[in-house]
């Protein structure tokens, strides 16, 4: 995603280095994926920056769909293919937050969190 910008030049340049950005970031995750020496605390580690990239990646998406002149300039076929694409991707991560939520209670985190006096939250 590029940030919004009305001068079409600093536009390009901005999605440029938006995707020079973001083709690091693919490479890092990759790069940590593929350690399969990563201790437990690495893994943790390796979650937090997957989570930190993810979110950027949001937020730039979120400045698109929040934007008619960015989003008028896609057909309905794009935004059709985008919205399903999006809705899959949503759907699996949710589906994988609750079953991992699940074990997490089964292995006794429910209980941990009462006694500590918090909630999850979806």
């Amino acid at each position: 995603m590029f940030k919004v910008c009305h001068n079409r030049s600093k536009a390009t340049i901005m999605n440029a280095s938006w995707i020079d950005r973001t083709q690091k970031t693919i490479d890092q995750l990759e790069s940590l994926k593929e350690n399969s020496d990563a201790d437990r605390l690495e893994m943790v580690k390796n979650m937090r920056f997957a989570f930190g990239a993810l979110s950027q990646s949001l937020g730039g998406w979120m400045q698109w769909v929040n934007s008619p002149e960015i989003m008028s300039q896609f057909s309905q076929e794009e935004l059709k293919n985008m919205s399903d694409k999006i809705i899959d991707m949503v759907i699996q991560f949710v589906e994988y937050d609750r079953d991992i939520t699940d074990f997490g209670m089964n292995k006794g985190l429910g209980k941990q969190r009462q006694e500590e006096g918090s909630n999850f939250v979806i």
